[in-house]
């Protein structure tokens, strides 16, 4: 029953991504048979995700390559040199097998997350799957870069890692204080981010449904709307890594089991991916924007 009531203490308003509201509901029932979470564990675990991403980065590379060599044996090869409002800094060579690689890639990291939500011993499996694939796209994406605008993936990252240096420095100090209405506002706006955007990629593909999700699209595409939009989640998610060192204090000081530290680090890491993926959108708006004036 303590244990039970030290989870809820540290997740019940703070579901870690779409996983860390999983560790209240298993919590009373994860005996302690293996150790205890410690700081050591969670930081290891996080750092074995993020070079697995690494690794999905070289992985790509790899297999373009051997894509692009071999394009007449995989389908041909597609170009796509118009991307709407990149023009002359997006530059897509691929070839259709690589395509649908992308594509299973896509679905990977679609559900992987839900996965490790509802199943949540398969998070050292899921979420390796879910990293390499997420490692996948960021090496995609810069390699669909022209020459020129190859930075912006170099700037994504440094952004990413100086923002989640500024929040630990934040939450480490002291100088924000992770309220429990704190972690029941930012995780609410975080997870209408993440469920929202699923939900209208979802519903895309529904005919009925597709002119009005069409609008909803084409508004968002504004340049003016889809830089403040950007900010906006990028502020949310920065706040919610906030959520997410205190998920890992508390798991760690309250002794929970050592078992939920895949669990604390999966949803840390989710959180960088997703703030590196929304600087990096910002920016191509941003110089895309600066581009066509």
């Amino acid at each position: 029953m303590a244990q039970a009531n030290a989870a809820g203490k540290a997740f019940g308003y703070g579901m870690c991504n779409p996983v860390i509201k999983k560790m209240v509901k298993k919590s009373n029932t994860v005996e302690i048979t293996h150790g205890e979470a410690t700081y050591r564990g969670i930081a290891g675990k996080t750092i074995y995700f993020l070079v697995v991403c690494v690794l999905g980065v070289a992985a790509f590379f790899v297999l373009h390559n051997i894509f692009m060599q071999n394009a007449d044996a995989f389908g041909g090869v597609l170009t796509i040199g118009d991307v709407e409002d990149l023009e002359g800094i997006v530059l897509i060579n691929t070839c259709v097998f690589e395509a649908l690689a992308a594509l299973v890639a896509g679905i990977i990291v679609l559900f992987t997350p839900l996965l490790a939500w509802l199943i949540r011993p398969t998070i050292p499996v899921v979420g390796t799957l879910y990293a390499l694939c997420e490692g996948y796209f960021m090496g995609a994406i810069t390699e669909a870069l022209t020459p020129e605008y190859q930075w912006i993936s170099l700037v994504a990252f440094v952004l990413t890692a100086l923002i989640v240096g500024i929040m630990l420095f934040l939450y480490v100090k002291r100088i924000v204080k992770v309220t429990k209405k704190f972690k029941t506002v930012i995780t609410t706006l975080f997870l209408v981010m993440i469920f929202g955007g699923i939900a209208v990629f979802l519903l895309s593909f529904v005919p009925v449904l597709r002119p009005i999700i069409m609008g909803i699209t084409t508004f968002m595409n504004n340049p003016i709307i889809g830089i403040i939009s950007s900010v906006i989640f990028i502020i949310v998610a920065a706040l919610f890594l906030l959520v997410d060192f205190n998920t890992i204090e508390e798991c760690v000081e309250n002794k929970m089991a050592k078992k939920l530290e895949w669990m604390a680090a999966f949803g840390l890491v989710y959180t960088i991916i997703y703030i590196y993926f929304k600087i990096l959108n910002l920016i191509l708006q941003i110089v895309g924007k600066s581009k066509s004036e």
